[in-house]
């Protein structure tokens, strides 16, 4: 029981406006759950399709360093086994926050095939904006239920509760 619906009830509000209240908060605290799972699914997603991208990469630029050029192509090629058992190890962490969440196995298993089946950039394009997508809006459902649970006075005090993504960019922004 939420101490502030309890001063209410007991001041005289109807008991349907407590249960009322609760109903919403609960459906509040699914939604934050649910965005929380989408989130670690397609982040499991992105980090299979950048580990699959990087291995079939530094395969692709091996095969045309040593049939075009005659050269050895392992610096690419290492590159490529480094960034892709990085990213395999995001994934499998990814996945495992996944099923703490509560995500069955075959759905991770399925963010994971078709991450390993994404082809080309346009592809991790759009993976990429899903993730971050997915992010904001567990970002956003998170800085919602602090806003309720402590009512910040400004809109300042709201971005100082809330969860704060940060993007830098190539260019060091």
């Amino acid at each position: 029981m939420d101490f502030k619906h309890m001063v209410g009830w007991v001041k005289g509000k109807p008991l349907t406006s407590f249960i009322r209240s609760h109903k919403e908060k609960r459906r509040e605290e699914v939604r934050f759950h649910t965005a929380k799972l989408h989130a670690a699914l397609s982040l499991t997603q992105l980090a299979a399709a950048i580990a699959g991208f990087a291995t079939n990469g530094s395969t692709e630029l091996y095969n045309i360093n040593h049939t075009d050029h005659g050269g050895t192509g392992s610096w690419n090629q290492e590159k490529g086994v480094v960034v892709a058992s990085a990213a395999a190890l995001m994934t499998t962490v990814c996945a495992e926050a996944a099923e703490y969440l509560g995500a069955q196995r075959s759905q991770v298993a399925c963010a994971v095939n078709s991450g390993l089946a994404i082809q080309t950039p346009i592809d991790m394009i759009t993976l990429t904006a899903t993730a971050a997508t997915c992010l904001r809006g567990a970002a956003t459902l998170k800085s919602r239920a602090l806003e309720n649970s402590y009512s910040p006075k400004s809109q300042e005090d709201i971005l100082k509760a809330g969860a704060q993504i940060y993007i830098i960019m190539p260019s060091g922004e």
